[in-house]
């Protein structure tokens, strides 16, 4: 958990008053508020009364953040137990167990029994205080029962927000209650005889709830914050608030008071607007601190760059915030940088029933067992119900699995995780399956006030971008029966339909972009939807030219004729033989009857290598010899009716750029030519090189013995041909520099470099090609594309691993 230059800048920060970290998922942001701890408590701590204060959010954040720094000081030799010992000068807690301590105290203080209710009772409570309320306001419509728990929940909001006059709530915008681009919606109009009627539904209801013994949680929260401020009560002189975008006016103005200004001391706000789910939230819904009573100009710090999860899960992810502009205009929003981090994209499945969910997910988890722990594994869903459900159909089929919920739960247990999209709020897994993606689940469809809509999509989709945003290698999101509208908005290339497989998710096809639509018999077809998708995805995704795919090929088994649904060709020569069979179904309908008729077509086709069946929902590709296997081969420029395998070669070693060709049929057969010439010239030492793996997927070795390719260069391409190999590019990051995702990098294996060489770079045991840029004791590693920021690391952080001398484009 080594912390960046731009983290340990903040952390090392001169304290100051308040200040305000915000960051994207992923960007460290607790990690920096649990470190700074430490350089506060070293360095700002040296009266005797001063305290530091780190809150956070919930319980399960709570328990994770120990978790995780007592693993920390097991590994750095450091004592973070400290933090968490009952005579620590630190304390770390929750908003709510600190809240409810003063209300305890405030009950004892003014010699009253007061406990908190439940939402059943609150309805019926303000049911009787709504007929109340109407025999003076009879001319509001609003007040009537089926409007309760609208009501109820401008109460509790009120009640959030400190609001405690009529005039208060008279002037007041109502965000969260708007219609279109307003702020304020007809039925809440400012100065109005309704919110005056409300107000007094308020004021009605508190009373029978305090003379029935009772409040609300919101009301604990503001009598808790009577407390601190009329009672001295204990003082921060350092005050850290994690997750700081959730908390409600009245959880906000009872931090301030706990703290204790100081000429050192400080008052941190760390937050990210985009995972702000909680519709009582203050600065989550654009609010600025000035509304709080401070200004942070000049005193606010950025964290852009998502290290918790790959490339490919963040750009999914941040589709759903492009998609609102409600998020985006935020003046707190912080756009997500990318790192060159790569690995597997979203995987997403539908499924027509629960059970069907319920056997992918025991497949997969059992799959998944080759390459995880059970720990390292965590299924989120929007609500408790559904987890039990989870839990009973997984430990039925023999695996084990435990529901963060309680006060202790045990992160470090051999079983699978099961947790709330509430909870997962900074806890992370090595992959999560979010499930039960389905409209009316998210969004949540128990709101019906249309002009609440537009607020409420906008926490729903923050609340499934916390989720996605948890995973650190494989991300996986299902749908039942129907699918939530967010998934749409998240662009069908940025998913895939299987692990370790190109395919993206089934998508209809307009008739209007239909193929071969003269060897068509019936365009209505439930079958030929499945099988247009079928094309594209062969076309677009794995790069076969229409040219290569055929309809209905003829397969003689015996004295039968049958005809697979598509075949895609090769030439070898002038030769066309298939080499993919592909039998498709109607959707949804299973592929277990086309499975067996694909078994058979390969059977009596030897020159087929590969058959793939499905449904749309389901998909198996198969060997010919009847054995799974995890995706079909792509389209190779040998596939087509050509001699010859043509690239661009760009020499960094003496800045030209070739034309270089091999025989398809034997690839030590090399021609080389200088670009926008027709001179070859004559090749008399070759070099070869061993193609040895990704540049951005682990550390490159020279075991040359277990290299899964070989790449032949004329010898005066290289240095020395024992300490030079090669890489398959797998990111995007130095496109401007000619360099694109595909092509292969010549490296020559050494551990210096001159400023503005490309270079493949080791941070932590991971690859990465960038610009060199030695800046002092530090590196700037540049990328070559404008969607990439800088990484700036301590040069002692960074292994220069080798040279890139030359690209050989694909």
């Amino acid at each position: 958990m080594k912390l960046n230059v731009e983290q340990r800048r903040i952390v090392e920060l001169e304290p100051s008053g308040q200040m305000l970290v915000k960051g994207v998922a992923g960007s460290g942001k607790t990690t920096v508020a649990i470190r700074r701890i430490n350089f506060l408590k070293t360095n700002y701590c040296h009266e005797a009364d001063d305290q530091i204060l780190l809150v956070t959010y919930n319980k399960t954040l709570l328990n994770y953040i120990k978790f995780q720094y007592e693993r920390l000081a097991d590994a750095e030799e450091e004592d973070f137990q400290q933090f968490f010992a009952s005579n620590a000068n630190v304390e770390i807690s929750t908003i709510d167990a600190l809240m409810f301590k003063a209300f305890r105290a405030y009950s004892r203080r003014k010699g009253v029994k007061l406990e908190i209710s439940n939402t059943p009772m609150e309805r019926q409570v303000l049911i009787e205080a709504i007929h109340e309320v109407k025999k003076s306001y009879p001319n509001v419509k609003l007040l009537s029962p089926k409007n309760s728990a609208f009501l109820l929940d401008e109460v509790l909001w009120m009640e959030s927000c400190l609001i405690e006059d009529i005039e208060s709530y008279q002037n007041m915008d109502r965000i969260g209650r708007a219609s279109g681009d307003s702020s304020t919606p007809q039925k809440l109009l400012k100065n109005s005889e309704l919110r005056e009627a409300i107000f007094e539904l308020l004021r009605v209801f508190t009373d029978k709830m305090e003379k029935q013994g009772f409040v609300t949680f919101k009301r604990m929260n503001l009598l808790a914050l009577r407390q601190v401020q009329e009672v001295n009560a204990k003082r921060y002189t350092h005050v850290i608030i994690d997750e700081s975008q959730d908390l409600t006016r009245v959880q906000l103005e009872f931090l301030k008071a706990l703290y204790k200004e100081k000429p050192y001391s400080s008052l941190l706000f760390v937050a990210d607007n985009t995972q702000s789910i909680y519709s009582h939230s203050w600065l989550g819904k654009g609010r600025p601190y000035t509304t709080i009573g401070y200004d942070m100009s000049g005193k606010s710090r950025a964290l852009s760059k998502n290290y918790r999860t790959t490339t490919e899960i963040s750009t999914a992810a941040f589709d759903l915030i492009e998609a609102d502009e409600t998020i985006r205009s935020n003046v707190d929003f912080v756009k997500p940088a990318l790192i060159d981090r790569h690995g597997h994209p979203p995987i997403y499945r539908f499924f027509t029933t629960p059970m069907k969910q319920q056997a992918f997910l025991v497949d997969e988890i059992r799959t998944l067992q080759n390459d995880y722990d059970f720990r390292e594994i965590c299924l989120v869903a929007r609500s408790n119900r559904l987890l039990e459900s989870l839990a009973v159909g997984l430990e039925a089929e023999g695996i084990p699995t435990e529901v963060l919920q309680g006060t202790e739960p045990n992160f470090e247990s051999g079983k699978v995780k099961l947790v709330t999209m509430h909870s997962i709020k900074g806890l992370e897994f090595k992959v999560i399956f979010l499930v039960d993606l389905n409209q009316g689940v998210i969004p949540n469809d128990r709101y019906t006030d249309l002009e609440d809509q537009k607020t409420v999509d906008s926490d729903e989709r923050k609340l499934l971008y916390v989720g996605m945003t948890r995973a650190n290698e494989l991300l996986y999101m299902s749908s039942v029966k129907k699918p939530s509208k967010f998934i749409k908005e998240i662009q069908r290339k940025h998913l895939r339909m299987k692990k370790d497989c190109a395919l993206r998710p089934f998508e209809s096809i307009s008739m209007s972009h239909y193929q071969f639509t003269d060897q068509l018999t019936d365009l209505h077809s439930r079958e030929e939807v499945v099988r247009q998708w079928v094309l594209r995805e062969l076309h677009e995704t794995y790069g076969y030219p229409y040219e290569l795919l055929e309809l209905e090929y003829p397969v003689q088994k015996f004295s039968q004729r049958g005809y697979c649904d598509v075949a895609a060709t090769i030439y070898s020569g002038e030769q066309a033989t298939p080499l993919l069979f592909i039998e498709v179904k109607q959707f949804g309908a299973g592929i277990e009857d086309g499975l067996k008729q694909l078994k058979s077509y390969l059977e009596a086709n030897t020159s087929v290598r590969f058959g793939l069946v499905t449904d749309g929902l389901e998909v198996k590709i198969i060997d010919r010899n009847g054995e799974e296997v995890q995706d079909i081969p792509r389209c190779r420029p040998q596939f087509l009716p050509e001699t010859k395998n043509t690239k661009r070669y760009l020499n960094l070693k003496n800045g030209r750029n070739y034309a270089y060709a091999t025989a398809l049929d034997n690839e030590e057969v090399i021609e080389v030519r200088e670009e926008d010439t027709e001179v070859y010239l004559q090749v008399h030492e070759k070099a070869t090189v061993p193609l040895i793996g990704n540049v951005a997927a682990g550390l490159p070795t020279l075991a040359t013995e277990a290299y899964e390719a070989k790449i032949i260069v004329p010898k005066d391409w290289v240095f020395t041909a024992k300490d030079t190999f090669a890489l398959t590019v797998t990111g995007d990051s130095m496109t401007g520099a000619g360099i694109d995702k595909g092509d292969t990098v010549i490296v020559h294996r050494q551990t210096s470099a001159q400023p503005n060489e490309i270079i493949i770079a080791v941070i932590d045991d991971e690859a990465t090609m960038k610009k060199y840029m030695p800046m002092g004791n530090d590196v700037l590693l540049m990328a070559e594309n404008t969607d990439y920021e800088p990484i700036l690391m301590r040069s002692e952080d960074v292994r220069i691993n080798g040279k890139v001398i030359g690209v050989l484009k694909k």
